[in-house]
């Protein structure tokens, strides 16, 4: 690996109150750090934030938790469609991407349905938040598609992250003592694998913090060539794809 990337981790939402930022960089020898946790309104927008953190930056990866595309059979489906007529094609291909399929089929893990559930909120806010970041930093950030080379923004998702370290992906969100027991467990494994030059208090006080920290070990793990590559890249390159670390790489650290 030579030189260092900036890693951008976004926990995206629909309010910009709650949009989840870290700033991480990854250096030549693999390693993580992370130096800064913020939510998207603190003193800027989150694109304000998100430009100035790439601005300059040779290499970058911009790591969001949210679909940035839905299920080329939707579209297919509803450009023809008129109300009151049926739909042939599957409900399943109609509201699943390809990528869901492929999660589920490494880790068990089904990821929401952007075609079917208010996921795609969140998703048109990211595709919103992309744009922004883009005319604000005046650089073109285009999907990355070729691991360990490609600069620019990717699909992500935490639960696939935590699934791949041997870590639990549910029960940490919520605000109560239990979910923030978790997310100090979370913390605690992380430790071994991310520097973390920030306040732990924040993280263990706001899941979308934390969340938004996972986001950057994902996109490190793009950044170091260790994700599952799309079983079908053309596919990809239409629905949109998650990139998560193999399984076969559990270990805590690179």
């Amino acid at each position: 690996m030579s030189g260092d990337w900036a890693i951008v981790g976004i926990d995206c939402a629909t309010q910009e109150e709650r949009i989840g930022l870290a700033r991480g960089r990854l250096d030549a020898q693999g390693h993580v750090r992370v130096d800064r946790v913020t939510l998207g309104t603190a003193g800027e927008s989150a694109a304000a934030s998100v430009a100035e953190w790439i601005k300059d930056q040779p290499r970058f990866v911009l790591a969001m938790d949210a679909p940035l595309g839905w299920p080329a059979a939707l579209g297919t489906a509803l450009a023809a469609h008129k109300a009151g007529t049926g739909i042939k094609a599957p409900a399943d291909d109609l509201f699943r991407r390809r990528t869901d399929r492929q999660v589920h089929k490494e880790l068990r893990k089904l990821p929401l349905e952007v075609g079917a559930d208010r996921i795609a909120r969140t998703a048109h806010a990211a595709l919103d938040l992309l744009e922004q970041v883009r005319q604000m930093s005046a650089q073109n950030v285009p999907l990355a598609w070729k691991q360990a080379s490609d600069s620019g923004a990717i699909e992500v998702y935490p639960a696939a992250t935590l699934i791949t370290r041997s870590l639990a992906s549910s029960g940490y969100k919520a605000d109560t003592p239990v979910a923030r027991k978790a997310r100090a467990q979370i913390l605690s494994r992380l430790a071994t694998e991310v520097d973390l030059a920030v306040t732990h208090d924040l993280m263990l006080e706001d899941a979308d913090l934390l969340d938004a920290m996972v986001c950057v070990l994902a996109g490190a793990d793009f950044a170091r060539g260790l994700c599952v590559e799309p079983d079908n890249l053309r596919v990809a390159k239409k629905e949109g794809f998650i990139w998560f670390r193999s399984t076969g790489q559990r270990t805590l650290k690179y």
